[in-house]
């Protein structure tokens, strides 16, 4: 409805730090808004096989995607065109698979080496991969297979995108292009640009409330369920940093915060049942449809 509408505002270009930026791939269109959904698409398998494999919340439960779903929905500008946000979102769930099934596998150097492939290469279009490299590293501590092997992994797995494409003459090292710091804000309206932090400050609100709640439970888990706990924490945790301190460059990480907040949200929701949580989670959905309707009515 948001797309057809014509309602869309695409977001900066921007530049690649040795490629163009996703944002620049297709560049708005009915390719760019097919783009963009299967990207939500993508996350959307990515948590449902991680829960059903890794059984990150403890429960069987679908909730954590019909709220990404919603959360979403309250940002349509940015759900209906593909761009760095789109792509980091759909890339995270695919390390987080490979990470957690490499728990106390110390032969797992193959998957360690994927996972800083991916962002390594994906780093080459857009710097706001690079901070989950960090993630990743603190993510090997916690799956217990932090030694000299999975580090070298990690380290040619970062070193490589780079090597090849120098070596095939595809980026000269002396051309690298620095990050440009583009008030984003300065492309979109003031409403859509209040209605933003409005969703903004109440995914991170809840997230931070359910959070507080969850840290207790995960005090009884077992190790692994904890290293996994621990692991989306600090994906979390990262996520908000980035936000905060990534001001320029804050739509690249709406998506990713909103994939953290459901998690976060219904990992609370799947241990503290009770016969009033519709109520919060309705009141939530509704929120973020009301932040919809506002923005097709502005």
């Amino acid at each position: 409805m948001f797309f057809t509408a014509g309602l869309t505002e695409l977001v900066p270009a921007g530049t690649g730090l040795a490629f163009p930026s996703p944002s620049q791939w297709l560049r708005g269109g009915w390719g760019d808004f097919l783009a963009s959904i299967a990207c939500s698409g993508l996350t959307l398998g990515g948590m449902l096989l991680l829960n059903r494999i890794h059984n990150i919340l403890r429960s069987m439960t679908s909730l954590y995607v019909a709220l990404f779903s919603v959360m979403m929905l309250g940002t349509p500008n940015l759900a209906s065109q593909f761009y760095a946000g789109s792509l980091l979102a759909a890339l995270i769930p695919l390390c987080l698979l490979l990470l957690l099934s490499c728990y106390r596998d110390y032969g797992a150097t193959h998957r360690v080496f994927l996972i800083f492939f991916l962002l390594s290469l994906a780093g080459t279009t857009q710097y706001c991969f690079i901070p989950y490299i960090a993630v990743m590293f603190l993510g090997i501590a916690q799956m217990a297979i932090f030694n000299r092997r999975t580090v070298l992994a990690a380290i040619f797995g970062i070193i490589t995108p780079w090597w090849i494409l120098i070596g095939f003459g595809l980026i000269n090292p002396l051309e690298l292009q620095l990050p440009v710091f583009e008030p984003v804000f300065s492309k979109i309206g003031t409403g859509d640009t209040v209605l933003l932090f409005l969703s903004l400050g109440v995914t991170v609100a809840a997230q931070l409330a359910a959070y507080s709640f969850n840290v207790f439970k995960a005090i009884a888990y077992n190790a692994r369920a904890r290293g996994i706990n621990g692991v989306f924490s600090i994906l979390s945790i990262v996520t908000v940093a980035m936000i905060c301190l990534d001001f320029h460059n804050i739509l690249s990480y709406v998506p990713l915060l909103y994939f953290c907040a459901a998690v976060e949200i219904s990992r609370y929701f799947a241990t503290h049942r009770n016969d009033r949580s519709c109520i919060l989670v309705l009141s939530l959905i509704a929120v973020y449809i009301a932040l919809f309707v506002c923005q097709i009515l502005i």
